[in-house]
């Protein structure tokens, strides 16, 4: 009887290819690769079987794991069920064949992966599907599904189907149409990716942008394996990677928030009520899903001591904020009750308002554009928007000496290494608080 196992050769530790080897008797013997990959030591070769103390990581997760585990178990029944088929001695053509067909096969009447996505979508957007949230589930956020959306509408641009009901914003470049050419789940490959990449830096797009949507994109694959309707594994392939780029992440100095805080804007209620917000989220550290909607019931007092209390919107983590006296005065300027805003209209006034406060230092900024590194420099008043309030928060802190345990229990943040990306401060504003240190205070003695 025929014998198949699997195994993987390579002597660094990182994701290599497996094999597999189909032997029946003494003669024959044939190996062949297959579409996945395994770190070497996760694999136990005599066992056939994933080690069970194995590290699982972002580049392969519990469910994936799993998902290989099985995968090898049925690539093993099929092949066999196909020998006993045999009338003829097996060959290297043979069993390349029955793996593409257990590979590739796509069965009959199923779902198309363009039905999924806006099953995907709509599911999300009702509330039906949930998303992960740790160990528990909720319902996607307005900001996440607006980002599936926009991926429903990209992936449909780049295979030349029409968006209907979607208007082309007034002033932007129309694209000729892509040729007609939907994509089902066998099509997906890393040539696929390279051209969508191709396509939307042709456009003018960024890495973040298109990673963006590859992301989304990997999420959906992802959830359809899991629901059976396929088994492509490209997705996995380390050159199917979520691009991103580093972009200019400013945050504003005391003084120039100092300077905000004090501009005159009595005679425009509008820019008056926006700067107020922004602000706000300036001196508690939060989202502008969290800090624009600050009211009466999120004022607390304990032992004579006013408090904001919160629940964030996106995290569900609890945050209790000392009020600092600027963030009183305004507060009390509304009742306690923040004005209604819209983030769209405060991130296009804020920028007008952060001129006329006088932040006009010139930032010098690399930004990919089209797959081409562009030098710029800008106005930081042109660079501020919603969640650099959250930034500027963090950062003040931090550089007023308290530590980062507390910060991040006003901030909500979970993770040191999360926090920390919040934290913008320049190598010069570093060596100016560490020269205050008693390491470069004090003179080493010599023993």
């Amino acid at each position: 009887m025929a014998t198949i196992r699997f195994y993987v050769r390579s002597k660094v530790n990182k994701l290599a290819s497996v094999y597999v080897c189909f032997q029946d008797g003494t003669d024959i013997k044939i190996r062949l690769l297959t579409p996945y990959r395994l770190y070497p030591s996760y694999w136990n070769e005599k066992a056939q079987r994933l080690k069970p103390n194995i590290l699982f990581t972002e580049e392969i997760t519990q469910d994936q794991a799993k998902d290989i585990q099985d995968k090898f178990s049925q690539l093993k029944d099929a092949i066999l069920r196909e020998s006993f088929k045999l009338t003829t001695t097996p060959t290297a053509e043979w069993l390349k064949g029955v793996i593409d067909d257990f590979y590739y096969r796509e069965p009959a009447s199923i779902e198309t992966l363009n039905e999924y996505i806006k099953r995907f979508v709509d599911e999300a957007t009702s509330g039906k599907r949930l998303a992960n949230s740790g160990n528990t589930k909720k319902k996607y956020s307005y900001g996440s599904l607006r980002v599936l959306r926009g991926f429903m509408l990209t992936f449909n641009t780049f295979q030349g189907i029409e968006n209907e009901g979607i208007k082309p914003r007034k002033g932007a470049k129309v694209y000729p149409q892509r040729p007609y050419k939907p994509l089902n789940w066998n099509d997906i490959s890393i040539d696929i990716y390279n051209e969508f990449v191709e396509f939307f830096y042709g456009r003018g797009c960024g890495s973040n942008y298109i990673g963006k949507h590859i992301k989304s994109f990997k999420t959906i694959m992802r959830s359809a394996r899991e629901e059976g309707l396929h088994s492509n594994m490209e997705i996995e392939r380390k050159a199917f990677k979520t691009l991103s780029e580093e972009v200019e992440h400013i945050y504003l100095t005391e003084s120039e928030l100092k300077n905000l805080y004090e501009l005159d804007l009595s005679d425009n209620k509008h820019y008056q009520e926006v700067r107020d917000v922004f602000l706000a989220g300036c001196y508690t550290a939060q989202r502008y899903s969290d800090y624009s909607k600050l009211n009466k019931s999120n004022i607390k007092e304990i032992s004579g001591t006013k408090y904001i209390e919160l629940i964030q919107k996106k995290t569900g983590e609890k945050c209790i904020i000392p009020i600092r006296p600027e963030l009183e005065v305004i507060l009390q300027r509304y009742d306690y009750n923040l004005p209604k805003s819209f983030e769209q209209k405060v991130n296009k006034a804020i920028k007008k308002i952060g001129a006329k406060a006088g932040i006009t230092e010139l930032i010098h900024t690399e930004k990919n554009k089209g797959g081409m590194i562009k030098k710029l420099n800008v106005k930081k008043c042109d660079l501020i928007s919603t969640h650099c309030a959250r930034r500027t928060g963090v950062t003040l802190m931090y550089l007023a000496g308290i530590p980062i345990v507390d910060i991040m229990k006003i901030s909500g943040h979970r993770t040191p290494k999360e926090f920390l990306k919040y934290v913008r401060i320049s190598k010069e504003e570093t060596a100016v608080k560490l020269a205050n240190h008693p390491y470069f205070k004090t003179k080493l003695k010599v023993v």
